[in-house]
């Protein structure tokens, strides 16, 4: 039988639940979005690609808090696709853009339904302020993380 104070630290980890709901959402959408023809690991960067087209591949990296060699290689990916597509950036040609193709716009409308049934099983049985009270809740958990992995100003003081 396992000591008690693992047991008491898996009921109260944070942690454990998050990558739990994490296992059980991935499962969930892989169904739905696999019939669109898309990766659901792919999925965090092309909503980011669709909310601010033109956006720097190092821009897009911080934002999803990937490392660079993941971020390119999934952009690859994305491009054998034909979801995305990545141009120098005109003022400095060492910097990516990237683009949303025009079939990745074409689903996007259905990758909103498949997100917004997704959000619906994840608050049922809560009330409107109970899911801000949760979102807020994990932005503040975010924040924390950020601070202790980049410290009070992000990456190298900056």
């Amino acid at each position: 039988m396992p000591p008690k104070k693992i047991v008491k630290f898996e009921q109260d980890s944070p942690g454990r639940k998050l990558s739990i709901l994490h296992r059980l959402s991935s499962v969930y959408l892989a169904g739905p979005l696999s019939e669109l023809g898309i990766a659901r690991g792919s999925l965090p960067f092309l909503m980011k690609i669709l909310r601010c087209e033109g956006i720097i591949q190092e821009d897009l990296t911080r934002s999803l808090c990937i490392d660079r060699a993941a971020t390119a290689r999934a952009l690859q990916n994305l491009e054998k696709e034909g979801l995305v597509s990545r141009e120098e950036d005109p003022q400095d040609r060492r910097k990516k853009r990237v683009y949303p193709a025009a079939k990745i716009k074409d689903l996007q409308e259905n990758i909103i339904d498949i997100l917004q049934a997704h959000n619906e099983a994840l608050f049922a049985g809560f009330d409107e302020e109970e899911q801000l009270q949760l979102l807020d809740m994990l932005d503040r958990m975010t924040s924390n993380m950020h601070t202790k992995l980049h410290g009070k100003y992000g990456p190298k003081g900056k």
